[in-house]
């Protein structure tokens, strides 16, 4: 067996130029994987799970998946469309031609259903006809010259179906992978090039030598890093008190607000990571075996958790708005840089919410609202922390609008993440076919990531000392002083 080899080139038609990258094995059959749109349409796309190509012979193990993707009315509005992927700095997506092929695409359904009638009426004539023929044998041979006649329009309309089919199929699928990378619209309140602060709070930036939360780890025994890899490790006495207090006091507060508990699975399937609008080189993916291939991701809690429980599903929102929580590890591939420490871990341990809703307007109340409570639990931890609206180049391709509460790190000088409110409004419904119980509506969702306690434990590098500590509440549940020093 020859070696695999890889080569980079482009599309050879003049109207693509999109990077094109074949993979020649066994030195003789070339396979072409293209990730973005290909503007000539002379080339196979990336496989989507979450289209499935129109059969011609339909039966129970080949049913057709009508995809929702609201492409016409986002096409109605073609300049925003344009001006918010240039304002999120996608360029690899051509409106024009996608334009172009939907209005090709209907005028082709058009002239198929319109074959479809004209076969169906020849075989109406061809049934009154036959019916004709046996009441009325004086006048058979004009019965049969007509019947012939209809019969030869019938076997040319039925091959006219048949040699427009491939076109129909091929155009839609081009439609279909253009549309599947399309991000979410951008709510008219997220900034478009600069994150905006909203609020701060006690502020610190004070950028006097801190130690980081690593030395203070090591130095009072509070952290240990397995032997076997930086990736691994431990959290001692104070340190894992403090996790497990920061847990119950966010689920305690969230099931008294009214949110449902789940335990969510923590492997999750192709189709759920797609629907999510996220990237396979976002999530761990489990090593593939060529006896027992898999596109299993290992992911944990995240957004994927609650919508791997709700797609392909009809919601009863007749007590809306539906909210849940989960509680669990949560796991992110390595990143390159490993100067912050445990902010970059790729394992830790998170609460997450999701809430759904019936329309946009309460989507967007229901957004404001988990907002705000949010920042006034973290404000209670008397930390100097902001609230920050990110800008539309940072959202994911899902998000209508995110809102981050960042912790400012002495030791680092700088503002990091620690919580974050995701307004997904109907994107990812539409994807995975999630609708109202009555109707066929799609539901509008938000997703919190409401605790990282691994970076919650870091944030408290320079702020307070890690010797003999201790967790301390108050009678009414609301923290105190997180970590008291003796």
């Amino acid at each position: 067996m020859q070696p695999v080899r890889r080569v980079i080139t482009s599309c050879q038609s003049s109207r693509c130029q999109h990077v094109l990258k074949w993979i020649y094995m066994h030195g003789n059959c070339p396979s072409i994987q293209h990730r973005f749109y290909c503007t000539a349409g002379e080339y196979k796309y990336r496989k989507s799970t979450l289209f499935a190509k129109r059969q011609r012979k339909v039966n129970q193990e080949n049913i057709p998946v009508e995809l929702d993707i609201d492409i016409e009315e986002r096409l109605k509005v073609k300049g925003q469309l344009l001006s918010e992927l240039s304002s999120r700095n996608i360029h690899d997506i051509d409106v024009n031609q996608l334009e172009r092929d939907y209005k090709n695409l209907k005028e082709l359904e058009k002239r198929e259903l319109e074959l479809e009638g004209q076969k169906r009426e020849c075989t109406k004539k061809v049934a009154i006809l036959f019916q004709a023929k046996k009441e009325n044998e004086e006048s058979s041979d004009d019965i049969d010259k007509e019947l012939k006649n209809v019969v030869e329009i019938g076997r040319k309309t039925k091959k006219q179906i048949k040699d427009l089919f491939p076109e129909v199929t091929s155009t839609a699928e081009r439609v279909a992978m253009t549309s599947l990378n399309l991000p979410n619209r951008l709510h008219e309140n997220t900034p478009l090039s600069e994150d905006r602060v909203e609020e701060n709070f006690g502020i610190d930036t004070d950028k006097s030598e801190s130690l980081s939360h690593i030395e203070i780890g090591e130095l009072f025994d509070l952290i240990k890093f397995s032997n076997i890899g930086n990736r691994a490790f431990y959290f001692k006495d104070s340190l894992a008190l403090l996790e497990h207090a920061l847990t119950n006091y966010f689920c305690e507060r969230l099931r008294h607000d009214g949110y449902t508990q789940l335990t969510c699975p923590e492997f999750f399937k192709s189709l759920i990571v797609e629907g999510c609008g996220i990237e396979s080189e976002q999530v761990l993916k489990l090593k593939q075996r060529p006896e027992n291939p898999s596109d299993d991701y290992l992911a944990g809690v995240s957004i994927m958790s609650f919508i791997a429980y709700v797609a392909k599903s009809r919601i009863n929102l007749t007590n809306e708005p539906l909210k849940y929580f989960s509680c669990g590890q949560s796991y992110t591939p390595e990143r390159e840089n490993h100067n912050l420490g445990l902010f970059n871990a790729t394992q830790s341990v998170k609460v997450n919410m999701f809430s759904m809703c019936r329309n946009w307007e309460l989507c967007d109340n229901l957004f404001q609202t988990e907002k705000n409570d949010l920042w006034n639990i973290y404000k209670q931890f008397n930390i100097p922390c902001r609230l920050v609206t990110i800008s539309s180049p940072s959202l994911h391709r899902s998000e209508e609008m995110r809102v981050e509460i960042q912790f400012w790190a002495k030791s680092l000088h700088k503002y990091l993440k620690i919580s974050s409110v995701s307004m997904v409004s109907d994107y990812i419904s539409r994807r995975l076919m999630t609708r109202h119980f009555k109707g066929t509506l799609p539901v509008y969702m938000v997703h919190c990531e409401a605790l990282d306690v691994t970076k919650a434990n870091c944030h408290f590098d320079g702020i307070w000392c890690y010797t003999t500590g201790y967790i301390q509440f108050s009678s009414s549940g609301i923290p105190g002083q997180i970590l008291d020093t003796a």
